[in-house]
């Protein structure tokens, strides 16, 4: 039965221990700590827009798939 309280009582403490870390970081490590980075020029080239499909091409029979249903 002692061994057992022990093991709460410990499990109590260590779960408390780190409620208290993970407040600490939460509200002292300034937000901007994390984005500290230099922005860095984009890799590659440019992305080019889509072109639109016409609607013959939107609508193909690949995109109106439907299975029967039993009821």
């Amino acid at each position: 039965m002692k061994n057992t309280w022990r093991s709460i009582w410990i499990m109590t403490f260590a779960s408390l221990a780190v409620w208290v870390a993970a407040y600490v970081i939460a509200r002292l490590v300034p937000p901007a700590f994390a984005q500290a980075v230099e922005e860095e020029e984009p890799i590659g080239a440019p992305v080019k827009e889509q072109e639109e499909l016409p609607p013959d091409l939107r609508q193909s029979a690949d995109n109106n798939v439907s299975f029967p249903v039993d009821i």
